[in-house]
């Protein structure tokens, strides 16, 4: 009797599935060709009420036989976890190991730097880039500090100017804004409203609570400072791995071995959606996450 395969996914990936594109569903279904696959509205996923295996889209999963697809930043890269949390998922707890990185990383990085630059050109004004999240002045269990209080900590213990922006998709409270506000009575503190791909080519490095943004800055070669946990904080300074005053240190500093980073974290690390072994892939993680 074929397993069944509950799928919380969204319309899209199943649309591209149908339509005969290569992405990440197809080659799930590649992977599991014997199982019975059963969609289910997205929104279901925040619940799962059906029994069996399931593969959920960036919602905690409910049931021990439930995975969460999430995509690792950019496609055609994605990991299917245990956990929504990317602070959590098993990347985040391994030493990367740099022992297989072949000669193409090097063309591979060029090519994410470039997409990241998008043709703005790279330079250093003298500024910390701090883009802002939610909730800025709560102190979450993943974080180190609230976002205000890594402000002010920011403006205390380093001596560049801050230039923070807002997250698009946020709602903000008063008392944020009050917050914020507030800090704007530093000299060395301005929000503004450019761009964040404008303020990442700018900057000297980033800081910021656990934003994809330190990815990029660190693609580009600059440095990384992060108050909260996050599955790409090995090349990071890190408030919560290495304590503030070694993490402004590092944080302040271009990453060490990138290149080979970026390889093992995306090409190692992650399911390439393009790649012709992503069914292989896929078995073997599924494997090793107890699916039959």
């Amino acid at each position: 009797m074929a397993e069944v395969l509950n799928l919380y996914l969204p319309d899209h990936l199943r649309q591209d599935h149908e339509a005969g594109k290569v992405n990440i569903l197809s080659q799930l279904l590649a992977a599991l060709p014997d199982w019975q696959p059963v969609f289910h509205p997205e929104a279901e996923g925040l619940t799962q009420p059906h029994g069996g295996f399931g593969l959920t889209y960036m919602q905690e999963p409910r049931r021990l036989a439930t995975l969460c697809l999430r995509r690792t930043y950019w496609y055609p890269f994605w990991r299917m976890e245990r956990t929504n949390e990317r602070w959590n998922f098993e990347v985040a707890h391994k030493t990367p190991n740099y022992r297989r990185i072949p000669p193409r990383a090097r063309a591979f990085h060029q090519r994410l730097a470039t997409r990241i630059l998008d043709g703005r050109e790279f330079r250093r004004e003298g500024f910390v880039f701090v883009p802002l999240q939610g909730r800025l002045s709560d102190h979450r269990s993943f974080q180190s500090m609230s976002p205000i209080a890594m402000l002010e900590t920011l403006l205390e213990r380093q001596p560049l100017p801050l230039k923070a922006n807002l997250h698009p998709a946020e709602v903000y409270t008063e008392a944020d804004h009050a917050a914020l506000a507030r800090l704007a009575a530093h000299p060395r503190f301005e929000l503004v409203s450019t761009p964040s791909g404008d303020l990442l080519a700018a900057c000297d490095f980033v800081a910021c609570q656990n934003s994809s943004l330190a990815f990029q800055a660190m693609i580009l070669g600059k440095g990384a400072m992060l108050f909260a946990g996050i599955d790409f904080h090995h090349p990071a300074g890190s408030v919560l791995r290495d304590g503030l005053d070694l993490a402004l240190e590092r944080g302040a500093l271009p990453p060490e071995q990138m290149t080979e980073y970026l390889w093992w974290f995306l090409k190692q690390e992650a399911i390439d959606a393009q790649a012709e072994d992503a069914p292989a892939r896929i078995r073997s993680l599924l494997s090793a996450r107890g699916w039959p």
